[in-house]
């Protein structure tokens, strides 16, 4: 048994299918089947339960994946880091965030970066947090911003400052006469477009947002807000907010997310609510690059999140 075997196994039971597995490989399917069929005789286990469609793995193939994906990280990661060793902080950074939080926490931080690690290059991708985790989870991103709730038996993370919510509108539909705030009840019977997490295809596929939460704080104070839209995409309801739709609610780190728009923003007050809590999250048992742990000290740390960290 080899790294070159490891690595055909594990595909194997990722895919599903010798097909499929042998697709991404980019080699044929009877060779393919035939590694697998010496692996297991090498092993002198049965790895797989052959069915017509598919391939059901045993709980020894289970037992072996497992290994044979800390193997791989560790080899990876050894080689990663004794070339960094050799030719310094560079590469690529791979970073995922949702919209607004990397419109807040990135730019300042990235240009810093850059000026004292100018070659490192910079792979940015946005989405919600389920879409996120799940690129960290495939190995395609390094770092990712997000919000909760978060799987720490997989992640681990570094929180972020809290941010309250605040209501965005169209200077044609402005309430109150506070300019920087708004009473929660000043609200009812108001359109509201609020923000909603999509279900994931992983584990991940929690369907909670702005929406439970608003939801949540109208009904505790007597009225049921009227909700005229509901939206994954957060540019879309401040583009709608700024076309005088309705009124949106959106985490305060949205407010730049549009340049030069004309909507008023007012924090919500009695009470305040505050957005989900966010956080600096990385994978679990990974190895993350030189530039990624530099890059992660331009964060405020609480040593305790780090407790058990593996870089």
């Amino acid at each position: 048994m080899n790294i070159r075997h490891l690595r055909y196994f594990t595909t194997i039971v990722e895919e599903g299918k010798i097909s499929r597995a042998a697709k991404r490989l980019h080699m044929a399917q009877p060779p393919l089947s035939q590694q697998l069929k010496l692996l297991e005789s090498e092993l002198g286990v049965t790895l797989f339960e052959r069915h017509t469609r598919k391939l059901i793995i045993t709980d020894e193939g289970k037992l072996l994946y497992n290994r044979a994906k800390q193997i791989l990280e560790l080899m990876s990661g050894t080689l990663e880091e004794m070339k960094e060793l050799s030719e310094g902080t560079k590469g690529t950074l791979s970073i995922g965030t949702i919209a607004s939080l990397g419109a807040k926490l990135l730019p300042e931080r990235i240009r810093n970066f850059q000026q004292q690690y100018a070659e490192v290059q910079f792979q940015v991708w946005e989405g919600d947090p389920i879409r996120i985790m799940e690129l960290l989870e495939n190995r395609i991103i390094e770092l990712g911003i997000v919000r909760f709730p978060i799987d720490s038996s997989i992640f681990n993370m570094i929180h972020l400052p809290d941010e309250p919510l605040v209501v965005a509108m169209n200077p044609n539909r402005i309430i109150g006469n506070n300019p920087n705030t708004i009473e929660l009840s000043e609200l009812k019977e108001k359109p509201l477009m609020l923000l909603r997490r999509q279900k994931g295809t992983s584990m991940y596929n929690q369907d909670i947002y702005t929406v439970d939460i608003l939801k949540d704080a109208c009904l505790k104070n007597g009225f049921e807000p009227k909700i005229i839209c509901e939206s994954s995409d957060i540019m879309t309801l401040l583009i709608w907010a700024n076309h005088d739709i309705g009124i949106t609610i959106v985490p305060k780190s949205a407010i730049n997310l549009i340049p030069n728009t004309e909507l008023f923003f007012k924090e919500i007050i009695n009470p305040t609510i505050m957005a989900r809590p966010s956080a600096l999250i990385w994978l679990k048992d990974r190895y993350l690059s030189q530039a990624s742990r530099r890059f992660m000290e331009y964060f405020p740390i609480d040593q305790t999140n780090l407790k058990d960290s593996t870089y």
